[in-house]
């Protein structure tokens, strides 16, 4: 814990002594202060999502680049697995007259995203309780921008992840299927000129952009690193 999140605590419920019980047990320090900064915003977090972290600030800043670089002229965003909606926010405040599709199948991160937007004074974004395996958009979209569950079942993680959403968390095929079905079915979610971003598991890179090449044959297929080092983020660049 650093010493703001200690102070936000002190100041939150007068001791540290007064959650240590908590504290002892793992829960997460986010969701004891309640919100974290993300990107600059605000971004209220309880058990109900996910909680942001720093490499999915570094997939939108990626996002950002790639636009620019390539000239994408983005104004219809697909957002799969909004979870807490941070990803919506920071991209409604930084591109201009966007409109955004926001699909969880949980209903309460989306009415958590929801609370968010109003916090944030986002009106652009349209949510939908959906599984993204029965998605069907009625039209296509120029940016497709995912976090999906990538934990394979088996993999040991950190005691505090305990608390969070297990849905958001892990999925089946050692942790490949919601990508390999977004992949799949986005050749028909968008436009010929467009980008598709994902925040991927750290040993998921290399197979991803092999995947990816199979359905966007003639796309620009880059896979990331975060500032760890480690693979991160895909990116499909349709141009």
């Amino acid at each position: 814990m650093n010493e703001l999140d200690k102070q936000l605590l002190i100041d939150k419920y007068g001791s540290i002594e007064a959650i240590q019980d908590k504290l002892d047990a793992h829960y997460p320090v986010q969701y004891l202060i309640g919100y974290v900064d993300f990107y600059g915003y605000k971004i209220n977090v309880d058990e109900r999502a996910l909680i942001p972290r720093y490499e999915t600030e570094g997939l939108i800043e990626l996002v950002l680049n790639t636009i620019n670089k390539y000239d994408l002229d983005i104004k219809d965003i697909l957002d799969v697995g909004t979870g807490t909606g941070c990803i919506d926010i920071v991209l409604s405040k930084k591109l201009d007259k966007v409109s955004i599709d926001s699909i969880d199948i949980s209903k309460y991160a989306i009415e958590l995203a929801r609370e968010n937007y109003k916090l944030n004074n986002i009106t652009n974004v349209t949510t939908l309780v959906s599984d993204v395996f029965k998605f069907e958009p009625d039209y296509k979209y120029d940016l497709i921008i995912s976090n999906p569950p990538y934990v394979d079942i088996n993999e040991e993680v950190s005691p505090e992840i305990k608390y969070e959403p297990s849905i958001a968390i892990y999925a089946d095929n050692k942790g490949l299927k919601y990508y390999e079905h977004i992949i799949k079915e986005s050749v028909n979610w968008v436009f010929n000129k467009s980008l598709i971003a994902f925040e991927i598991g750290y040993e998921q890179g290399d197979y991803l952009k092999e995947y990816a090449s199979k359905y966007y044959p003639n796309s620009i297929i880059e896979v990331h690193k975060d500032l760890s080092g480690r693979d991160r983020y895909l990116l499909i660049i349709n141009r």
